[in-house]
């Protein structure tokens, strides 16, 4: 009889982590794999949780679970081997009234260019704070490394995104706007 009381209690703790933390497990692996995907792994996530629920953190659960939820979305990315495809549709293009359709679809294609750039970790530090919104230290248990370590990986990957949006820039400048540059205009070169 003892054992069974245990177990209901297990089973309400549990139900109590699933409902609070669902949600968040889910919009972190929809960013990651896409809504087709979100549900399989936010639920392989919860089964790991339940498997192991002795190793379940129990005051801060959510970076656990987000630990958790990045190794399942690894090896959900190494088995379907979509790596570039899966992250440009992680990319959430928010309207902005006013602007030109065609501007913001390039301002889409500099970033997506410039986040394909990156490496995986890079990537993955920068979704963490970025779209997870965890702070610095829930972000390090998440990579499992130390807050030190985090922070010097975060500031390496801004700094290599700004790196790669920079060359995007260089890359998309209109040579006519440079005045060292010569340009024909009719049958004759001058500088503009």
């Amino acid at each position: 009889m003892k054992g069974q009381g245990v177990q209901v209690g297990r089973d309400e703790a549990f139900r109590d982590l699933y409902r609070e933390h669902y949600n968040a497990v889910f919009r972190y692996a929809w960013r990651r794999v896409g809504p087709d995907t979100a549900h399989d792994v936010a639920a392989e996530v919860f089964l790991i949780a339940w498997r192991r629920w002795e190793t379940v953190p129990r005051l801060d659960p959510l970076p656990w679970l987000y630990g958790v939820g990045r190794g399942v979305v690894q090896n959900f990315l190494r088995s379907e081997n979509r790596g570039q495809q899966l992250e440009a549709r992680l990319m959430v293009e928010r309207d902005q009234p006013g602007r030109d359709l065609a501007e913001q679809a390039a301002e889409r294609d500099t970033v997506v260019t410039a986040w394909q750039s990156l490496g995986e970790t890079d990537r993955e530090v920068l979704a963490l704070v970025g779209w997870e919104a965890l702070d610095i230290s829930s972000a390090a248990k998440v990579m499992g490394c130390s807050v030190p370590a985090f922070t010097a990986r975060l500031y390496r990957a801004k700094r290599r995104l700004r790196n790669a949006l920079d060359r995007q820039d260089v890359d998309n400048e209109d040579p006519r706007d440079d005045p060292k540059v010569p340009v024909r205009v009719g049958l004759e070169e001058r500088c503009v």
